[in-house]
């Protein structure tokens, strides 16, 4: 059953209407759901990408919920989810905690997987345990090369077995919103983002857990392994590429898209790394166009 106590997110939270707890192998998630009455409404799940929350779901989640039932999740070890280990935080396990969640609420079956950046990596991940794939999978800048020069240079030296510590953590939780790194970060995506959009990441970086849960999350990922299984997903393949997006390169992504995803659509759009906050209409129309099997 759901644990209703919801006072860890604040009540200003984006959509936080829709916001469920659920607590499922050690783990207590966070994560919104709008679940559509029409019996032949598809299921959409959107999974968010490293360092982020729902909240980069802001403006496309009650959109989508219009037509369809929509699932948000908060990441083990970041936003809202609390009770990760390091252990958690590897891919596949966190694949694997996200399929019993999913399961819990029942809704094992999802139609349409949405995720952003390392998000995406996470549809895959769990698409591979899925015992009937979704029908698409829509990843939104792809976060299939390694973390950029821009990335590293502000949190790189955070990823060490020292500074992942809790200890270490707590004391970046306490620190780091006086130094302006969170939005020297943001502004490393590209992406313009406005003093409202920024609030919720400044809030995040404040959490020790969010702080280490995006560490160590970054720290965990093989994507070249994820990479070549990703040939048992039968899935309809659409990724959105920024073409400014400063942290996954459109020159250095293409070619693995080419590579391991041949029979994929190709969306090039103006913008940078954080599409679905700043070009949210166009990836409204992508997914809506997507799904409805409309040409674009």
């Amino acid at each position: 059953m759901p644990i209703n106590d919801l006072s860890r997110v604040p009540r200003e939270w984006p959509n936080r209407q829709y916001s469920e707890s659920q607590s499922v192998s050690g783990l207590n998630w966070h994560f919104q759901i709008s679940r559509h009455p029409g019996k032949s409404a598809q299921t959409i799940l959107l999974i968010h990408g490293t360092g982020s929350s729902t909240h980069s779901w802001e403006k496309i989640f009650p959109i989508l919920a219009k037509d369809h039932t929509v699932i948000a999740i908060d990441l083990p070890g970041h936003g809202f989810t609390q009770g990760a280990k390091k252990s958690n935080l590897h891919i596949d396990e966190i694949a694997k905690s996200l399929l019993e969640l999913l399961k819990t609420i029942n809704f094992p079956k999802i139609n349409v997987m949405i995720g952003h950046s390392a998000g995406v990596n996470c549809s895959l991940a769990l698409s591979l345990l899925c015992q009937s794939p979704p029908e698409i999978i829509i990843g939104l800048n792809p976060s299939f090369v390694p973390p950029p020069s821009l990335y590293s240079f502000f949190v790189g030296p955070l990823i060490n077995p020292i500074v992942t510590s809790g200890f270490i953590a707590s004391f970046l939780a306490n620190t780091i919103p006086l130094t302006g790194m969170i939005d020297k970060l943001l502004d490393s995506t590209n992406s313009i983002l406005t003093e409202q959009q920024r609030v919720p990441y400044r809030l995040l970086f404040k959490e020790q857990s969010h702080i280490y849960g995006s560490m160590n999350f970054m720290a965990a990922s093989d994507i070249p392994v994820l990479l070549t299984k990703s040939s048992l997903i039968q899935t309809q393949f659409i990724f959105v590429v920024g073409k400014q997006d400063l942290w996954v390169k459109q020159s250095a992504l293409i070619p693995i898209l080419d590579k391991y995803f041949p029979e994929a659509t190709i969306y090039l759009e103006e913008g940078g790394h954080l599409l679905p906050e700043v070009s949210t209409h166009r990836c409204i129309e992508i997914i809506e166009k997507t799904i409805h099997q409309l040409p674009i």
